[in-house]
């Protein structure tokens, strides 16, 4: 498991646990990232990370990616 904030651009990965405080994972769930959750990553450059979860592009803080670990899906 690493987190979010390392994956690359265009790699599938499945959420696996979050380590964030309830606020945090209440947005996330509400935005459709979920533990077991299957992202695609879009954009991994400098500023925040794009992801697509269910056909929605999804912007993401560095520092709430960090706390996001995933695995290679």
């Amino acid at each position: 498991m690493y987190p979010l904030a390392f994956a690359k651009e265009g790699e599938e990965v499945i959420i696996k646990k979050i380590n964030a405080g309830y606020g945090a994972i209440h947005k996330l769930s509400s935005m459709g990232l979920n533990v077991g959750s299957r992202i695609r990553v879009v954009r991994n450059q400098s500023g925040p990370i794009i992801v697509n979860a269910r056909g929605c592009n999804i912007a993401i803080g560095r520092g709430l990616a960090m706390k996001i670990l995933v695995d290679k899906g």
